[in-house]
């Protein structure tokens, strides 16, 4: 039921209670019709709102529209009591007298009493003049408005009539294009059965070649047989005349000789005469006896030294017919030699003749190619010159056909505008303008363009849709993966060449700086030799002679950027950042035809080569890790290199040896400087020994581990339990989308879904951070103790927290200047912005947050990177703080279920952490080893973990 005021008290009468009871008995009709705007310059003139209360009315983001508004206006002014409501009353007698009658019952007086009561008859008047000069301002601008519509709808009549003449001409440059299209589908149909005649002479020809090398390569066979054969008939009459002469000496020696014959009669023939004239007497036969028997003896020794003579002279003679044999034999030798030598000048002589037949052959082939590539660009040329022609047609017609769509639109807007009476302006108010993406409108106007292009043009520039799956332009918020990253730069390239192709580059360039190589890459890591790694680059050092990567013209130096290959289904892998080991397992991998994608860096290459010639380095790879797991000599340590959980180590080479190892340095922290190193365990190998490790803690005893609880605050951690999902890529191999692939097998070998997930190398990167870092310290319960302590000295400060309702944490949480939360209390939060952070920082003082571990990453995110300070609590170090924990209300309980429940976060920080242990008796100390700590760790470089891939 309406309440309207009584006909015999005014309203300036009544109480508070009524006057306002009166307003809300219409406030939908208030809310619907009044608007804020015309109200609020009467009410601060009324000195019931100011100027700050007026902009948020207007102006509150909160405030969607102008019921909202109207509503907080009333709201607002019923703060103000009773003034609230009889300037509002009065208003509406201004503004909208028939509300003022509805509510009230009674018709306005327009007294403007709160004026009066408030600056006068002066005031009032002054109010009254900035209205009507603001009315006549407004009138002139419509009067100008009105006048600039005018002149505007004459230009476009105007712009009309040029228009409808570029038309006519555009008709006829479409009719002229068509005549071109068909001209170039003629000539373009004529090269082709040019192309055609020309490939089949080319084949003619060759085949004509391939005979006549066959038959150059018969006729050297016979003419070898003939010389065989003529060399064999001399070697055998050689033979045959030394065996001749052999024979007729050994004849010559066997036959006895004269003079030794008719010596030997005669002496038989005296010892008969002899014997005859000694038989009469018996003393002189017994005389002769004696001395035929001393001759019987001394002819004995004769005959002895004869045979011993004979011996030797027959071993003279053996010895001279071996060394005659020997003759013969070198005699031979030369002999055949000499022949050797003539049939070699023979031979020489007929290559000379043919090589200088060959050179005619090719000189001839060369000039019947040199005028066929003549013709070919020539025809290629004057395709060009078509299409360049059809192609700046074809932008002037759409860049013509926008500019009329454009204006047909501004036409029909002015129409619309003209035809249609236009409302009074209101006064121009601020507004909140909503902000449009330019890659959107970008994307639009290029799918508009994209859509009145022709076939041919769209064949020829190969434009893809801002909204393809495979664009390489991507507008999505996510980076762009590594393939599209390549994909860029390659399309990239083919279109600078395109485009200098158009302007006529030089006819002689055959290798541009991508090249693609297609061959039979069974087995080719026989084929070719790789060097290099993730930070030069693959490159092809040593190619196997007659091999098919060598008939395909593969040369030293050359970089090898991709490999596609077909296994179970079509693979592409990129190796221009790979490392050694990823390019050497992807290319065992290969099976049947492949391509490589290749780009010569020959100066790279040298540069390569000449450090491992002079052994500066071992191969072209390096990173960094950070070791997730202690390899000592019990776990696996390689050649007394041990290694500790936590440690950054510079990877060199990932082909150690040639086996299942990496070359590794440990790194200065502060220096980044390569110290001492050694022989680690590869990815896959580590993580083998990681499991084992795993399975050998859970399989101790419970004795064993609470002996090791108890010693381990004083000892390195063994494991940092890091996982990945088998969905993400190895974060040390960027080209395979598999969480663990061992590079000693082949991947058909692998068992399906046995992708480990554990991690015992995280891949890092330094940062310098140039000012001073925040400072985190966990557990949070005592780290609030000691922050507290930290903040009264020199170079710290502690961060000021801000306090925001739900919709303000929002707002800042999407831009991602939300830090950390502190506490939320009702519906406010406390929460660290990175505004404040950085005022702390600009202040060259270390910034103390009271910030939980989890609030690393989001840091990170923000490149802010802190301080980790880790203090080991246990209940001998809790008892030397018990009096001042009570002094906060902190129980020994409380803190060491908060210390083991943040002990699980360390694992997953993306940075290195300092731990406070023992060493310190009460707080005063313990503050002191913090603050020493964050000395140490500001002086050294900062290791960020980067997340799997």
């Amino acid at each position: 039921m309406d309440v309207v005021a009584s006909d015999d008290k005014e309203i300036k009468d009544l109480d508070e209670d009524s006057i306002w009871d009166l307003i809300e008995s219409q406030r939908h009709i208030i809310t619907n019709k009044v608007r804020p705007c015309h109200v609020t310059p009467f009410l601060r003139q009324c000195h019931v709102i100011g100027e700050t209360d007026e902009e948020e009315i207007l102006f509150a983001p909160h405030l969607k529209h102008r019921c909202m508004r109207t509503g907080y206006m009333l709201d607002l002014l019923r703060t103000r009591g009773k003034k609230g409501g009889v300037a509002f009353l009065e208003s509406l007698g201004f503004y909208n007298p028939e509300i003022y009658t509805l509510i009230t019952g009674k018709e306005p007086t327009r007294d403007c009493s709160s004026i009066l009561v408030e600056k006068g008859n002066l005031g009032l008047i002054q109010f009254l003049m900035n209205e009507v000069m603001k009315a006549q301002k407004w009138l002139g601008e419509e009067k100008c408005h009105k006048h600039r519509l005018h002149e505007k709808v004459q230009s476009l009549e105007e712009q009309n009539q040029k228009l409808v003449t570029e038309l006519k001409g555009l008709k006829a440059a479409e009719a002229n294009l068509s005549r071109i299209k068909v001209d170039w589908n003629r000539h373009h149909n004529e090269m082709i059965r040019l192309k055609e005649e020309n490939y089949q002479i080319l084949m003619r020809y060759t085949n004509t070649l391939q005979e006549k090398e066959m038959s150059v390569t018969r006729s050297r066979e016979l003419h070898q047989q003939v010389d065989n054969l003529t060399m064999e008939n001399k070697k055998l009459k050689l033979e045959f005349d030394v065996e001749r002469r052999m024979s007729a000496k050994l004849r010559d020696a066997f036959k006895p000789k004269q003079d030794e014959l008719l010596y030997l009669k005669e002496e038989i023939d005296k010892l008969r005469l002899r014997i005859q004239e000694q038989q009469l007497n018996p003393v002189t036969i017994d005389i002769l006896e004696q001395d035929r028997i001393e001759a019987l003896e001394d002819r004995q020794d004769l005959m002895k030294e004869i045979n011993s003579l004979r011996l030797e002279l027959d071993q003279a003679e053996r010895l001279r017919n071996e060394y005659l044999d020997e003759k013969e034999n070198m005699l031979v030798e030369c002999a055949t030699l000499k022949i050797d030598c003539d049939m070699y000048k023979d031979k020489i002589t007929s290559l000379q003749t043919q090589v200088l037949e060959l050179q005619k052959e090719r000189d001839v082939a060369y000039g019947a190619r040199d005028e066929a590539q003549l013709q070919i660009s020539k025809m290629i040329m004057d395709k060009d010159l078509c299409r360049q022609q059809v192609i700046e047609l074809q932008d002037t017609y759409r860049e013509l056909n926008k500019e009329i769509l454009q204006l047909r639109s501004s036409r029909d807007r002015q129409e619309k505008v003209t035809n249609n009476k236009t409302p009074p302006r209101e006064k121009p108010k601020l507004k909140r303008l909503q902000a449009v993406n330019p890659r959107t409108i970008s994307c639009e106007s290029d799918d508009s363009c994209c859509s009145s292009q022709s076939d041919f043009y769209t064949n020829l520039k190969k434009t893809e849709s801002c909204e393809s799956v495979s664009s390489v332009s991507s507008s999505f918020v996510e980076p762009p993966s590594k393939e599209s990253l390549y994909r860029r730069q390659t399309e990239d390239a083919m279109e600078e060449s395109f485009r200098s192709f158009l302007q006529g580059p030089p006819p002689m360039k055959l290798l541009s700086r991508i090249s693609l190589f297609e061959f039979n890459g069974d087995g080719i890591l026989e084929q070719i030799e790789i060097i290099g790694g993730n930070s030069t680059g693959i490159f092809i050092h040593k190619i196997k002679p007659g091999s098919p990567a060598n008939n395909c013209d593969l040369e030293s130096g050359f970089q090898i950027m991709m490999v596609e290959y077909n296994g179970k289904e079509p693979k592409k892998t990129v190796l221009e950042d790979a490392s050694l080991e990823e390019a050497v397992w992807t290319l065992k991998q290969i099976k049947g035809m492949c391509c490589l994608t290749i780009r010569r860096k020959g100066e790279a290459y040298q540069t390569l080569v000449e450090n491992i010639e002079k052994k500066i380095s071992t191969s072209g790879d390096s990173f960094y890790i950070r070791v997730n797991v202690t390899f000592d000599k019990e776990n696996g340590a390689m050649g007394g290199f041990t290694i500790q959980c936590n440690e950054i180590l510079h990877i060199t080479d990932t082909v150690h040896r040639g086996g299942s190892e990496w070359k590794a340095f440990r790194v200065n922290p502060n220096t980044m400087a390569d110290m001492d190193g050694g022989a680690i365990p590869n990815y896959y190998r580590a993580q083998q020994l990681l499991i084992g490790m795993i399975q050998n803690m859970a399989q101790q005893t419970p004795s064993i581990k609470k002996r090791d609880q108890k010693t381990s605050s004083s000892q390195n951690k063994l494991v940092r339990i890091v996982s990945t999902d088998k969905s993400q890529r190895n974060p040390l191999w960027l080209s395979f989308d598999c969480g663990t692939i061992n590079p000693d097998k082949e991947q058909d070998d692998q068992p399906p879904g046995n992708c480990f997930t554990l991690m015992p190398y995280s891949l890092v990167r330094p940062c310098h951070p140039p000012s001073l870092r925040p400072v985190i310290i966990a557990p949070t319960r005592i780290g609030k103790i000691v922050l507290e302590k930290l903040k009264d000295k020199a170079e710290y400060e502690k961060c000021a927290s801000e306090c925001l309702n739900n919709a303000e944490y929002a707002e800042k949480d999407r831009k991602g200047d939300i830090l950390g939360v502190k506490e939320v209390q009702n519906l406010l939060r406390s929460c660290y912005t990175r505004t404040a952070v950085e005022a702390v920082v600009a202040k060259n003082a270390h910034c103390l947050l009271e910030l939980g571990l989890d609030c690393v990453k989001r840091l990170h995110k923000v490149e802010i990177y802190p301080i980790v300070i880790v203090i080991r609590l246990c209940e001998k170090n809790i008892k030397k703080i018990k009096k001042i924990l009570q002094k906060y209300g902190v129980t020994e309980d409380l803190l060491l279920e908060c210390s083991r429940r943040e002990e699980a976060y360390l694992d997953t920080l993306p940075c290195l952490y300092n731990s406070v242990a023992n060493g310190w008796s009460d707080l005063d100390s313990l503050v002191n080893l913090v603050k020493a700590a964050i000395k140490d760790e500001q002086k050294k470089i900062v290791w960020i973990e980067q997340a799997p891939l």
